[in-house]
């Protein structure tokens, strides 16, 4: 996890009564600088390496995958963990990145842009929303619960599935990503927290205390594609490494299963 969360522009904890429309704007002032930034960093990495942008649920997953297609190939892979809503703008920007691994709806929508070639997109993987709290800890009905605020760029809509769950917390934290709702459970500023499976399974301190069922939440869907960005070598081999069962049964332990229907 990225040190310090919570103080980090755009990432405290939401006020009740907050509007989203000032802490949308919040969120976007470091865009710009995090985008500028990215681009000389990939950029000097050489020609023997690969780069792989993914949701930021998805960063340990994805880097125990490239640690295994490491080991076996002798290509490193650098992941980049990247925000909700800033996989598409990194891509019209020329942010270099060789694979991405994202929603399917973002993928989608990167083929539209021309950022993706049609039939490039592969894989098929998704991750359950969970309720969580830090492993061993009783149930504090009078604690704040901590959820990610149902943006345009957010994959649940926290409030909603709290109500369908019949949760009635005595106070709810409404942050950004799963990523500071993470923090809050470690730290002890929430009881317990709506989080992706990959979040749980990526914090050994954590452990689910309830499943959101599919009538709630649909499992969140992902797959994978090279970029029409993609400058190094063969980045369709390290597709093809994510479809074997050595890295299935592997993203499987780490909270990415295989749909069902797949």
């Amino acid at each position: 996890m990225r040190p310090g969360p919570l103080h980090e522009a755009g990432r405290s904890p939401a006020r009740p009564g907050r509007k989203i429309g000032r802490r949308r704007l919040l969120q976007t002032l470091p865009v710009a600088a995090m985008l500028a930034a990215a681009t000389p960093a990939r950029a000097a990495i050489s020609g023997t390496e690969l780069v792989l942008a993914c949701d930021i649920t998805l960063g340990p997953a994805m880097r125990a995958a490239g640690t295994a297609y490491a080991d076996a190939t002798g290509v490193r892979v650098n992941v980049f963990p990247t925000e909700l809503g800033l996989m598409l703008p990194q891509l019209e920007r020329d942010v270099q990145n060789d694979v991405v691994v994202t929603r399917v709806a973002t993928l989608d929508a990167a083929v539209q842009a021309g950022l993706v070639a049609p039939g490039a997109v592969r894989g098929a993987w998704s991750t359950r929303v969970v309720l969580a709290a830090k492993r061993g800890a009783p149930s504090q009905a009078d604690r704040p619960i901590a959820i990610s605020d149902p943006l345009s760029a957010a994959d649940m809509d926290g409030p909603a599935i709290l109500a369908q769950l019949e949760l009635l917390p005595s106070a709810v934290l409404g942050v950004i990503d799963t990523e500071t709702v993470v923090a809050l459970l470690l730290d002890g500023t929430a009881w317990a927290g709506l989080l992706h499976m990959t979040d749980v399974r990526a914090h050994p301190e954590l452990e689910v205390i309830r499943e959101v069922s599919d009538d709630i939440q649909q499992p969140i869907a992902y797959a994978a594609a090279v970029t029409k960005l993609a400058r190094r070598p063969d980045p369709a081999s390290l597709l093809d490494f994510l479809l074997t069962r050595q890295a299935t049964t592997l993203l499987a332990t780490l909270g990415l299963g295989i749909p069902s229907s797949s």
